[in-house]
This record gives C-alpha cells, sequence and structure tokens, in this order.
C-alpha cells in the first residue's frame, strides 16, 4: 500500500496548469527559486487593472478670468498623467453655438501630471480679442504610458457631472466718453457685464495709454460715471478706460481708450449736416462724408476741421483727418477700410488764435443719433460655408447677406459664383452671374456643381461688383475601404517594435473618393464605435499616401481598436470619413500582432481558467485525482482530463477539443478569443521529474501554436526548458515562426 500511494503521489506534478504551476502551495519545493502560484492565487486574485476610468466632474472657469480659463478634474485611480483637447467652437450667423464633434478637438496639452490646468488662451487680453466671443470647450483621458495601461475614454462633456465648457471674463464694452458736451465735466458711460462687482474707471492724458490712473471705483449696477473738471483743465483732452471686477477680486481686461474733453469758454459750434454719401455699398474703396459748416470766424482765427471715425466691431474713435482748412466740406476716407464693416463719422470744429487751440463738441451722427454719418464698403460675404448634399457632385453654397441687405439700408444685391481648380488661382471662371437666391433662415444658399474652390462677389444695383470673397472650399468626399488590420499584414514584422505590453501597431488603409482627391487625411482611433475618437496625426497625411501605421504605446492585447479617415482640403478643413458604427464587418478595427511571450500568458489565461473548472483534480487526497472527467468551455467545445498511474510514475492526459470560454471584447459578435484544440500531458517519476508533451493549435483572435515538448518539471513543478510558440494571422499566414519562450512566462505576478 505504501508503494502505490507513493507512486500515486507524483501526480501532483502532472495535474499542472499550463504554465506548470504547483498545485498546493504547500507542495511547493523550498530550495527553487522559481516563481510559484498555487491555486488559490489563480481562483482569489484580484482584477488586473488593464485600462483606465474617463476623467469625471470636469470643470472649467466660466467668464472668470481675463485671459485664462482654468480646470480641474476628479483624480482617476491609477492614472499618471492626462491629455487634454478642447474645441474652439464660434458663434453662427444668428450668434448660437453648437456642440463640438470628436474631429473639431485638438491636442492642447500631453502628460499633464496634476488634476488641475490652466489654459493661457490670451497673451496679451485687449477688449477687441475675438476669444471674448468664443466658448471652450475641454475633453480629457487618463494615461498611464509607463504602466502600459489602456488609455481612458474622453470626458462626456454632456455628463450632468461636468461642465467643460468654459468662456472668458470680457471686459465692459461700447465705452462712450463726452466730447464738448460741458463745460466742467465729462460722463464716461459703458455697457456692463455679468457679474460684476465693481467697475473701475482710469484717466490719463496720452493717447498711447501710458500713465493712466485710477479715478474711481463704482458697484457693478452703475455704468456710467461723471468727472468734475475744473476750470484749468476745461478744454484739455483725456483719456479713459474702465474694466470690471469681480467678487473674487479677477479683473477684466480694459476697454478700449476713449476720447474725451470739456468746452472752453467761446468754443466753436460743432459742424451740422454732418452725413455720408456714396457710402452705402456705392464704392468698392471708398466712403464719402459731408457736413455744413457754421462757424463764424474773424480775420485773426483759423479754422480748421477734423475727421473721427469709429465702426460696428470697434467703439474707440480713430482720427482720420486733421488741420483740413475751412473751405472742406467734404472728403473721401480710404485709410483702412475693411469689407463687412459699418463705419460712423464726427467732424469738429477747431479755431485756433495767437497759438491757443479751442474745440467744438463732435458732431451728433454716431450710431445713437437720429441720422447717423454711417457708410460701408460693396463687401462680398464674409461668413460662406460649402455644405453637402445627398448627390456626390454637388455642394450646397451658403452665406450670410452682405452688409447692407437689411433695414434700415434694404439694399437689393445680387451674387456671382466665381471657381477654381487652384487655392490660388485667379478665379476667372464664373457658373453662377448675377443670382438672387432664396433667403433662407437668415441665409441665402444655392446648390452648384462641386469645384475644388469657390469665390463669391456682390453686385449693386447699379451693377458695381465688390472685390472676390475669401476662399471657401468644399468637404472632400469621404475615403473608401477603410481597413485595419487584425493580428497583422506589416510584412516582416522584425522591422517594427512591440510596445510596452508587447503589442506590434497596426496598419491603417484606405482608398482615395472615387470621383475625387483629397488634400489628406486625418487619421482617428477609439475603444468605441461610437464616440471618444482620438485624433493621431497633427498634420493631415497628403501626397497621394493612403496608410497610416499606427504605433499605439498603450495598446493591450485583446482590445479592439476602431479607426476613422477623414478627407481634408488644402485648408486642413473636412467633415466626411467612415463612421465605424455603421461598419457591421468590422473592416476599420483592428489590433496589432503579440510577440511569443505575450500570445503564450494571453493563451494561458484561457488554459487555467479550464482547469479551474476540474474537480477530480482539486481533491485533497492524492488517490481520488485518479480517474478521467469532461468539462464544457463557457463559449464552446471541451477539456477531457484523465490521470493514471503509469509504471512507477505518472500520466496525465489533458485534451482540448475547441475549447473557449471567452469572447472578443466580450461581444458574441466578434468571436472567439483563444479557441483551443491539442494537448498538454504529463508524464513524471517517483521524484516528480518528468517532462511535459503535446502541441496545441489555437485560433480565434490570435491564432498560433504552442509546443510543449521541451518543457522540463522538476520538484512537482516547471523547472526549465522552453515552451516553443508559432503565431500566425487570420489567413493562416506566419507570423512569429516557433521559438523557444521561456518556462517562467505565464508565472509572474499577476497582482
Amino acid at each position: 500500500m505504501k508503494k502505490i500511494i507513493a507512486i500515486a503521489s507524483a501526480l501532483i506534478i502532472s495535474i499542472s496548469f499550463t504554465a506548470c504551476y504547483s498545485w498546493w502551495e504547500s507542495k511547493t519545493p523550498m530550495d527553487s527559486d522559481t516563481p510559484h502560484i498555487g491555486l488559490s492565487d489563480f481562483l482569489y486574485n484580484e482584477p488586473v487593472v488593464t485600462s483606465l476610468e474617463a476623467p469625471v466632474q470636469v470643470l472649467a472657469s466660466q467668464g472668470l478670468y481675463k485671459d485664462t480659463i482654468k480646470l480641474r478634474w476628479s483624480e482617476v485611480q491609477n492614472a499618471t498623467s492626462y491629455r487634454i483637447e478642447r474645441a474652439v467652437v464660434t458663434p453662427d450667423v444668428n450668434g448660437n453655438y453648437t456642440e463640438p464633434e470628436d474631429g473639431d478637438f485638438k491636442l492642447l496639452e500631453k502628460y499633464v501630471y496634476k488634476t488641475t490646468y490652466v489654459d493661457a488662451v490670451l497673451t496679451n487680453a485687449i477688449d477687441s480679442s475675438q476669444e471674448y466671443n468664443n466658448i471652450y470647450y475641454y475633453r480629457i483621458s487618463a494615461e498611464n504610458i509607463r504602466r502600459g495601461l489602456e488609455s481612458s475614454p474622453y470626458t462626456d462633456i454632456k455628463s450632468m457631472d461636468t461642465k467643460a465648457n468654459g468662456w472668458l471674463l470680457p471686459p465692459p464694452q461700447n465705452l462712450n466718453v463726452d466730447k464738448g458736451k460741458s463745460q466742467d465735466s465729462i460722463t464716461v458711460s459703458w455697457d456692463g457685464i455679468t457679474n460684476a462687482k465693481y467697475y473701475l474707471i482710469f484717466r490719463g492724458e496720452k493717447s498711447n495709454g501710458i500713465g493712466m490712473e485710477q479715478i474711481q471705483k463704482v458697484r457693478g449696477n452703475q455704468l456710467s460715471y461723471t468727472d468734475k473738471i475744473t476750470e484749468n483743465e476745461q478744454g484739455k483732452e483725456f483719456y479713459y478706460k474702465v474694466c470690471a471686477e469681480l467678487s473674487s477680486g479677477q479683473q477684466s481686461a480694459f476697454t478700449s481708450l476713449g476720447l474725451g474733453y470739456t468746452l472752453k469758454d467761446g468754443a466753436p459750434v460743432a459742424p451740422e449736416e454732418v452725413k455720408v454719401t456714396d457710402g452705402y455699398g456705392d464704392s468698392i474703396s471708398g466712403i464719402k462724408i459731408e457736413w455744413k459748416n457754421t462757424v463764424s470766424t474773424s480775420p485773426d482765427q483759423t479754422l480748421t476741421f477734423s475727421v473721427f471715425r469709429s465702426s460696428n466691431i470697434d467703439s474707440s474713435y480713430t482720427q482720420i483727418f486733421s488741420n483740413l482748412d475751412a473751405s472742406y466740406t467734404s472728403i473721401v476716407d480710404t485709410s483702412s477700410l475693411k469689407p463687412g464693416v459699418i463705419y460712423y463719422y464726427y467732424v469738429q470744429s477747431i479755431i485756433e488764435k495767437n497759438g491757443e487751440v479751442s474745440k467744438s463738441p463732435f458732431s451728433e451722427s454716431g450710431p445713437e443719433s437720429e441720422n447717423p454719418a454711417q457708410g460701408f464698403l460693396l463687401s462680398a460675404p464674409t461668413e460662406t460655408e460649402v455644405l453637402d448634399t445627398e448627390n456626390s457632385s454637388t455642394v450646397l453654397l451658403t452665406w450670410k447677406p452682405a452688409i447692407g441687405t437689411v433695414a434700415p439700408f434694404n439694399k437689393e444685391y445680387t451674387y456671382s459664383i466665381y471657381v477654381d481648380t487652384d487655392l490660388n488661382g485667379n478665379f476667372e471662371t464664373t457658373i453662377e452671374t448675377k443670382i438672387s437666391p432664396v433667403n433662407k433662415d437668415g441665409l441665402y444658399e444655392i446648390e452648384l456643381t462641386k469645384y475644388p474652390f469657390y469665390k463669391i462677389t456682390t453686385i449693386n444695383s447699379a451693377g458695381l461688383e465688390s472685390k472676390k470673397s475669401s476662399v471657401i472650399a468644399p468637404n472632400p468626399a469621404s475615403p473608401l475601404n477603410v481597413k485595419a488590420t487584425k493580428t497583422s499584414n506589416l510584412g516582416d514584422l522584425s522591422k517594427y517594435s512591440p510596445n510596452t505590453n508587447n503589442v506590434y501597431p497596426v496598419l491603417v488603409t484606405w482608398d482615395a473618393p472615387i470621383t475625387e482627391t483629397p488634400y489628406g487625411y486625418h487619421v482617428y482611433r477609439s475603444t468605441n464605435p461610437n464616440t471618444s475618437f482620438r485624433k493621431l496625426t497633427e498634420e493631415p497625411i497628403t501626397d497621394g499616401v493612403t496608410y497610416f501605421i499606427d504605433e499605439n504605446e498603450t495598446a493591450r492585447a485583446g482590445t479592439l481598436y476602431y479607426y476613422k479617415v477623414v478627407s481634408v482640403n488644402i485648408m486642413d478643413k473636412g467633415k466626411n470619413g467612415n463612421n465605424p458604427a455603421e461598419d457591421k464587418e468590422y473592416n476599420c478595427a483592428g489590433y496589432g500582432a503579440l510577440t511569443r511571450d505575450q500570445w503564450f500568458r494571453e493563451y494561458n489565461t484561457t488554459v487555467m481558467r479550464s482547469q479551474a473548472k476540474l474537480t477530480l483534480m482539486h481533491k485533497s487526497n492524492d488517490m481520488d485525482k485518479l480517474g478521467s472527467e469532461t468539462i464544457n468551455g463557457d463559449i464552446s467545445g471541451t477539456l477531457y482530463y484523465k490521470a493514471a498511474i503509469a509504471g512507477l510514475g505518472a500520466e496525465i492526459t489533458m485534451h482540448y477539443e475547441n475549447y473557449c470560454d471567452y469572447y472578443v471584447n466580450n461581444d458574441e459578435k466578434l468571436g472567439g478569443y483563444f479557441i483551443v484544440t491539442g494537448n498538454t500531458d504529463t508524464t513524471s517519476n517517483m521524484s516528480a521529474n518528468g517532462n511535459m508533451h503535446g502541441i496545441v493549435n489555437v485560433t480565434g483572435m490570435y491564432p498560433g501554436k504552442a509546443d510543449y515538448g521541451k518543457l522540463q518539471i522538476k520538484s512537482g513543478a516547471a523547472g526549465g526548458g522552453t515552451y516553443n510558440v508559432e503565431t500566425y494571422d487570420l489567413d493562416g499566414k506566419t507570423l512569429l515562426p516557433m521559438a523557444g519562450v521561456s518556462w517562467t512566462v505565464g508565472e509572474e505576478n499577476r497582482k
């Protein structure tokens, strides 16, 4: 009986996991320096962290700082850094904002090691900065590059826990300063901003703003201030500026400088009947201003005029003419006029006698007057867009009507459309002449034949044509046949390096659209076919190249990645790409091949799980382990176990037949992860030494073969030799030829 028991004890070496783990920790030889994992380790081990959660509670400051937007978010467990992307949203023609899409986000900062970030939007905050009109959206991904963890999805900007849209604290607008309305005071007024607790008023004597001092601080519900002027200061020019202050103490940028002054005794009257002629879309180069001189002078006095200008985009005053003698009652302004802008004109009378200067008030001809002296150039539309139609050979050209169309001007314009195949071409070809498109929701639109580039002109009722608009281009058609490799189609894998997770790159390929050749392409990647796509290309892929090699530094085995390729024009604009969510064949989904070591680790996960289901091999009594049983895979197939005494040792047979426990990405539609067929058998002697033998063929996500013929068993555990591993692509082509994998692979600490 003792002999039988001794022989049966040899079974402990053969009833092993594929990595030859010991049956019980108590049976592990104490003199071995080899790492061992017992059954209890496998059954009760903590889940292995392979990916990160998306940051939540992302908060962006909203109107709190004049030049920065500050971000903060909740810490993500196991993250060592964060990646921040930003999308800038500008108002549409109706002043509305639209939430950005994945393709609108651009990388702002990588490797942010805190859970706060300061986005320096402006380096020089001034009142005319267009950034004050924008809303900035942020999304954040958690990363741990060092450990090779899969980067998290991006922040869900629509989540109730998130306020990922921020904006700057704007300065007060429409500063207005009295110019000669009183002899003893100058009133400063402005348009207020939300949440202002105070307004600070500054005054100085230099037109460049140097040396200005704060003269008053008023409460946030007060939008004007009257500055008392002494008799000695009458007629003297002062410059004013205003900023807002919040309850936090943060201050806005300053308004532009506003010129103000009081009258002196005997100051001349302002010119009357100041008006614009030939300035309502009647010219493409100048605006004519006229006025009536009502100033009487004595022989010892000299009368001159100065002309100032403001606009609907900048309320500050610019002097465009000075020292015009008394013979002038009109002038044509051609100085730096911009299309699409309404200008307001003011004329001032100036009398000089014996070196003493006296100035009149500005003429009452600004935007607030009953009859403003306002004008504009005949201008091409400044807000234009090219949209797709259901017909791939046409586009929908849309634009906001040219300036002057609406009240009070009510000008009647027609438009011409020019095209060219060259961005820098002359645009001499007209495809539509003097059209009157239908106004739809405040926009004009017309369906046109698709060309690479367009320009628009405006034509007034007299037949005068504006200068051409800036170039606009359609969105190129979507690329075709977007495909991502699964395991590999890179050729010789020795030319490439795997990442820290032992995963090789993915090759993404596509075809150019049939109807056109886009200027370039951008490539995006996500683990979700519907959202959270990361832009992989900082610059578009150009010069006819239709492939991209994704050396994903955090790619992990068993993860399927979805790729989106978007066509762009020469201005790097485009919205059309493949839709991974509609790719029912998963052609645009891919993953990289594994190194032999990693392949064995992933394969071994299935084998260990299968053997944990067996009952005989887990009996406490050695003799009870003898016999045979069959268990089923969670998804398919069987594992057959048989333990028997053979001579002075034991023979363990473990046969797999189409055995599978896991789906790829836990998605039944993607098929089995590792599907195993073959034997992992063990032969041992009385000293618990022996060899494993058998070959296992694997199909599924990572096809390959494991040969156990060179693995040695010593003292009841793996003690030398190698597993031989060969890997294939999905078509059965060898990727990595048969070679040894150390017997220690698979026995690493999995905690």
